[in-house]
Formats: structure tokens, sequence, C-alpha cells
């Protein structure tokens, strides 16, 4: 199957690097250099997935030539057709264009259906067809439009270097990381020691949904901790949990003299 007519279906990823639960940042830390720290971007990617089912992302550009089913006859053109539930029993097929005479041009379809059958036939300038029509099932997905920017320090070790810091370390929650969720909550979880186990777990922050946005980590006492971020249903079960690395919070005592 020429490749141009299956490159026209072509799905466009955006790599977005994003932290699955907590986002921690301190506002002077969010702009510290360090040799750490690397920022990159990546522009919309064109995947060609031609050894099965086409997956594409509607509107998709559908390509079309009568020199891709061989025919050189002049006067020849394209008829564009869809077939949906092309697999049961009551399939529907549509005639989405007809294109010009010798015309190379393409289309840009957008999904009713999930699930498509795409058809790329030639006639003759006296409506023959001619030669095999090219035939490509495409699987549909739907674009979710753009988040807002954000400033995240996902660094190993950045929220132990937050926690050194006397400034404030901003803890982002919502609802929306899980689906049907009801309600948000941050807990501290103190640790016996150094890589040991859960002596107690004290509640930082809980929330309803709809529910999104920023709270401030509460004063630890001295000694190792990690945050707990769950999301819950109606029923309390959770839905999704995230465990921070440990860190380390700063001890200290006060000598009065006389």
């Amino acid at each position: 199957m020429p490749r141009q007519f299956l490159n026209g279906f072509h799905a466009e990823w955006t790599l977005v690097l994003s932290l699955a639960a907590i986002c921690l940042a301190a506002p002077a830390l969010a702009q510290a250099a360090s040799p750490d720290s690397v920022t990159a971007w990546t522009g919309p990617i064109s995947v060609d997935l031609r050894e099965s089912a086409c997956r594409a992302v509607s509107p998709g550009s559908v390509g079309v030539s009568p020199k891709w089913c061989g025919v050189t006859e002049a006067g020849a053109y394209v008829v564009l057709q869809s077939v949906e539930r092309a697999t049961t029993p009551s399939p529907s097929t549509n005639t989405l264009a007809t294109f010009s005479a010798d015309e190379e041009s393409s289309y840009s379809y957008m999904a009713g259906e999930p699930c498509v059958r795409l058809i790329h036939r030639v006639y003759s300038s006296q409506g023959v067809e001619l030669a095999e029509p090219l035939v490509r099932d495409v699987s549909f997905g739907t674009k979710s439009a753009a988040g807002p920017a954000f400033v995240a320090d996902s660094r190993a070790g950045s929220l132990q270097e937050a926690a050194r810091s006397d400034l404030p370390v901003n803890l982002a929650y919502s609802t929306a990381w899980a689906t049907n969720a009801a309600a948000v909550a941050i807990s501290a979880v103190k640790l016996s020691d150094q890589g040991g186990s859960p002596t107690a777990t004290n509640a930082m922050f809980t929330a309803s949904a709809n529910a999104e946005g920023l709270t401030q980590m509460r004063k630890l006492g001295s000694g190792w901790w990690r945050l707990l971020c769950q999301v819950s249903d109606g029923s309390g079960d959770v839905l999704l949990e995230y465990l921070t690395d440990e860190f380390k919070m700063k001890g200290g005592f006060i000598m009065c003299f006389r």
C-alpha cells in the first residue's frame, strides 16, 4: 500500500512531563539555578502505524491520488468513501468527496464514529472503476485542549532541599487526578528513622470534589517524614495514592543563659 495514503493518517502527540499526584515548589527554589535542572520541549510528532489498524486523532488529513492505485490514465479521478460499523451486520457507507481528474490532494476527515473504514477508489473518465481500492481501518481518538503552563521541580532530592529552607512549601492538589473522585487528602507520615517504618500519620489537608489548588505544608517536627496524597471516591475507597520520597526536617534547641 502506498506510503502517502497511509501517512495521510497521522497522530499528533505532545510529550508532557508531570507529577502524578503531588507538585512541590518553594518560590525561591523554582528560580534557583542548579546543574541538575533541565528544561525541554517537544512539538507535535507524526506517527506512522502501518503494521496494524491505524490510530489517529480527529480531524485527520487523508491523502488521495489516482497514481497510488497504479493508474496513469488521463482523466482518472478519486472517490473517497467511509464505512461506519464496517464489521457489523448493518454497515453504513458514505461518499466523503469526489476529486477532480488527475488530482493529487488531501481531505480533512472529522470522525463521526470512533472506528471507521476508509476506502480510496479510482475511476476512469467514463466512470469505470480501475484497479483495486485502497482500504484502511482507522481508530480515532480525541485530543484535549492544552492545559495551563506550570512549573514543577521533579529533581531527586528537591523535597529535601525545600524542607531545609525556611520558605513556605506549596502542595498542589486536584480531585481531577482520578475518575469519580469525591475527595483529596494530604498527610504527613512520620518515620522511625531514615528508611524506617511509619510511626504516625498526621492529617494536613482535605477537600471535597471538585477541588483544585495549592495548600502550604504545615510545620513538621524534626526527624524523617514522607508526604502522602490520596484521592478517594464517595465510599472512601482510595482511587489514587502517591507517597513522596523521605526527607528530614532539621531539629534544634534553645539555650537560655543568665
